[in-house]
């Protein structure tokens, strides 16, 4: 197994590539690797500093999503609520090492669409079709209002609990969505998009886990301009 910081280390990297290549904004962004019963993540907010974080702004959650080590920077700012869908699925299939989140611009046209994103480039046969989970972020924010119900959010996670029920919905669905899939791990790694949201992408490593996500974003420009191109 390889050090955390190590780990550290090459999520710093892979967050700065990834704003400098468009595929995060300040809309929001998350990053985590699985070492054995440590989770190292990225703290809520690092979309907003434009991804310019040091290995001194991650922190350390375990598969239940508590806190187990601050970050050394001395902020108080907990992992994204949408790390539920990062370790939910950890625990579900045990070949995935590491998820990247973020709203990249080509793959979430197809998640405001609602539809699957078919492999389309030869590159993304590799890991085929990226299905879209079917939640509703204003509807089920607006139930969780109404129904005045009292949820305890972990406490690696920012404190909404209203995002924590979203998130833990979407979670739910999309381990049923991959469980069909989970073999694939064996030889690359699985990506989801969750309606109106942006993508996940697991990978048996960080690199596997970014590399995917270029090829899901590539596949899906591809797509698109295709379509431009047909129409011309």
């Amino acid at each position: 197994m390889r050090t955390e910081q190590e780990s550290r280390s090459e999520m710093v990297d892979i967050l700065k590539c990834m704003w400098d290549r468009g595929h995060a904004n300040t809309t929001g962004v998350s990053i985590s690797e699985r070492l054995g019963e440590r989770i190292i993540v990225d703290q809520s907010g690092t979309g907003f500093r434009r991804c310019r974080i040091t290995i001194n702004d991650l922190l350390v959650i375990n598969e239940a999503c508590h806190l187990v080590e601050d970050a050394p920077n001395g902020s108080f700012r907990r992992a994204p609520t949408n790390v539920i869908i990062h370790t939910e699925y950890y625990k579900e299939n045990l070949l995935a090492q590491a998820c990247i989140h973020c709203h990249a611009p080509y793959t979430q046209v197809f998640a405001c669409e609602s539809r699957d994103i078919p492999p389309y480039t030869l590159q993304s046969k590799i890991m085929g079709e990226i299905p879209c989970i079917q939640v509703d972020d204003g509807a089920l924010k607006e139930q969780f209002r109404q129904s005045q119900k009292s949820l305890i959010v972990p406490s690696g996670l920012h404190q909404r609990p209203d995002v924590f029920y979203v998130m833990s919905q979407v979670a739910r669905k999309t381990i049923e969505t991959l469980r069909p899939r989970n073999e694939e791990m064996k030889s690359h790694g699985l990506a989801v998009t969750h309606y109106q949201h942006g993508i996940f992408v697991w990978g048996r490593s960080l690199a596997e886990a970014f590399d995917n996500l270029e090829r899901a974003e590539a596949n899906a420009r591809a797509i698109i301009l295709s379509k431009h191109l047909r129409e011309a």
